[in-house]
């Protein structure tokens, strides 16, 4: 803020400074996950998991469950493991 100006000006270029971060954070570049697609991903991931433990790969399924984000890479978590990871 310039020290020079009113408390008036300071106010405004505030309140500008204040309005243009909110726009950026409403309609910026950032992006947003819809409760649809972070629940397709949750989906998808418990599938993944259920389809681990039906193959009888209880230590990968295990294991997968225990990330963050149930997208680890099974190929990677399993030397005796042929298959390809799958891609998202």
């Amino acid at each position: 803020m310039n020290k020079h100006l009113s408390e008036v000006a300071q106010f405004r270029e505030e309140q500008a400074l204040r309005d243009q971060s909110a726009h950026w954070g409403l309609y910026g570049p950032a992006v947003v996950a819809n409760h649809a697609s972070v629940t397709a991903r949750m989906q998808q991931g418990a599938e993944r998991i259920l389809g681990l433990f039906r193959e009888g790969k209880h230590e990968e399924a295990e294991a997968l469950m225990s990330t963050d984000s149930w997208e680890g890479n099974t190929a990677a978590t399993s030397p005796t493991s042929n298959e390809a990871a799958p891609t998202q």
